[in-house]
């Protein structure tokens, strides 16, 4: 059932005729809720194009949910051992950053992660479970970027092994985010924010005129913020072992794998990604991969990886011997303050 909340907020920003407004706009796809608000004086234009964006996330789902089997991804996953596909674009746009991160982080991220997920029961339609040591290597035999082959020209994938699956969950939302941003471009939006979940792009100023203020969550204290992030022009991307997780024997196993280990990660808690939104095609794209990437990768490794990219920064939070231990990539150190 769709739910759309539409606030208009008539404080004037600048005096005239036009009255600059704060336009927002929340509905749930893609498994969490958005959020979208539009700085403006044309109230029409700006509806006009919240009603774009939304209806090019819920295109988006279509094309990239594992939950409904007749989507382009479900279509291209039954095909896997069988030979190369035709894809669209978007298929290809978001493989183009997948494999491109897969990379530069050794495996650590891997949309072939698919079989692991729903194994642990994360993708849905089954409980949620530790699997047997057999099960687990069964399907991880399966995981491994370097079994897709992406033909650009012919815009076709082949999936070389039988019964691999690609799950976009850990880099869709970025990308769905890059369309809406293109969106609003083409109205001649310039001042927004826009949040999925972990997944926020800030542009411009907010509604005072200011950068916008993004508040980090602190992973183990549901009442504090991390920190705050003061910022316009960047991609925001964050994941956390609390945003889906459950618990046996007093143990939490949550959705964010080690490609390696086909386990869930055990020591990072959270990491938060902030990249200029200029210094790619894709930025949110790249963001939203790169946060789970240095998830897996952990403090050292992960810092390093962010401390090499233009216009990339991050904060990792982990668990050490000493307690909780917070990493902040060097060109961020200088400009937040962290709450322990």
């Amino acid at each position: 059932m769709k739910q759309i909340i539409l606030i208009i907020c008539l404080a004037a920003l600048l005096s005239g005729c036009a009255k600059v407004q704060e336009y927002r706009r929340s509905d749930a796809a893609m498994g969490t809720i958005w959020d979208i608000s539009l700085i403006a004086s044309d109230g029409k234009k700006a509806e006009k194009a919240a009603d774009e964006v939304f209806d090019e996330i819920k295109r988006l789902e279509s094309v990239m949910s594992l939950r409904n089997k007749e989507s382009e991804l479900c279509r291209l996953n039954n095909a896997a051992g069988k030979g190369p596909v035709k894809v669209s674009d978007d298929i290809l746009k978001v493989l183009s950053v997948a494999l491109k991160v897969s990379e530069l982080s050794g495996g650590s991220f891997d949309v072939s992660i698919g079989p692991v997920v729903a194994l642990w029961g994360f993708a849905g339609g089954k409980e949620e479970n530790v699997p047997a040591r057999s099960e687990i290597d069964a399907v991880h035999a399966l995981v491994g970027y370097k079994q897709i082959f992406v033909d650009s020209g012919k815009k076709e994938v082949t999936l070389k092994k039988k019964g691999m699956i690609l799950d976009f969950g850990g880099i869709g939302k970025g990308y769905a985010l890059d369309r809406a941003a293109l969106i609003l471009s083409k109205y001649g939006l310039k001042n927004y924010m826009l949040s999925a979940g972990g997944q926020i792009l800030a542009a411009g100023r907010n509604f005072k005129g200011k950068p916008w203020r993004i508040g980090v969550r602190h992973p183990r204290n549901n009442e504090k913020l991390l920190t705050v992030l003061n910022e316009s022009g960047k991609c925001i991307a964050t994941s956390g072992d609390y945003e889906h997780f459950f618990i046996k024997k007093n143990k939490i196993y949550h959705h964010i794998f080690n490609p390696a280990s086909s386990k869930p990660v055990s020591d990072t808690i959270s990491v938060t990604v902030v990249l200029d939104s200029g210094g790619t095609e894709l930025p949110n794209t790249l963001a939203d991969a790169l946060s789970t990437a240095v998830f897996v990768m952990g403090s050292k490794s992960g810092t390093a990886l962010m401390n090499g990219i233009k216009g990339a920064e991050s904060i990792v939070v982990s668990e050490t011997e000493k307690g909780t231990g917070i990493t902040v990539s060097e060109s961020l150190k200088n400009r937040i303050e962290i709450e322990y």
